[in-house]
């Protein structure tokens, strides 16, 4: 089973090294829309991926960097003017409706304190969200 793994340039490094050690998957892996059709994957995941997907007839799945509360591409200056101090990523199977699809799973955290600007709360929000790709990943082939 290959997975077909579509994200942004800045994550493509992390992603790399985590799969090739040893964790036995097969997998491509592009930050390009366009190869989605060229490429042969069982599976898709999208993880950050700034582009709506047709899902077509394969499984897939999106990692997305905030909880259920605020879906679409992420933002995180609604969140930083909510002054929140609870956040979550999530990981959900994709439908045709933007990030309506099932949830896979849900990592909440705790901040230390209100996030100052968005930035700050990206960079903690993708720390826990490679954490959560590195929780899931092998799993979701079992869903299929």
């Amino acid at each position: 089973m290959k997975l077909g793994i579509f994200t942004k340039p800045i994550h493509v490094e992390k992603i790399v090294n985590y799969l090739n050690q040893n964790t036995g998957i097969d997998y491509i892996i592009s930050t390009n829309k366009q190869e989605i059709e060229s490429f042969e994957f069982d599976i898709g995941i999208s993880y950050c991926f700034p582009h709506i997907i047709d899902i077509k007839n394969k499984t897939w799945y999106n990692y997305h960097p905030g909880p259920p509360k605020y879906p679409g591409m992420t933002n995180y200056s609604k969140p930083v003017k909510d002054k929140v101090t609870d956040f979550a990523v999530m990981c959900h199977k994709m439908t045709n409706v933007v990030d309506k699809g099932p949830i896979v799973k849900i990592k909440h955290f705790k901040l230390d304190s209100i996030p100052v600007n968005s930035n700050e709360l990206g960079n903690i929000t993708h720390y826990y969200l490679f954490q959560l790709f590195k929780e899931t990943i092998k799993e979701l082939k079992k869903d299929v």
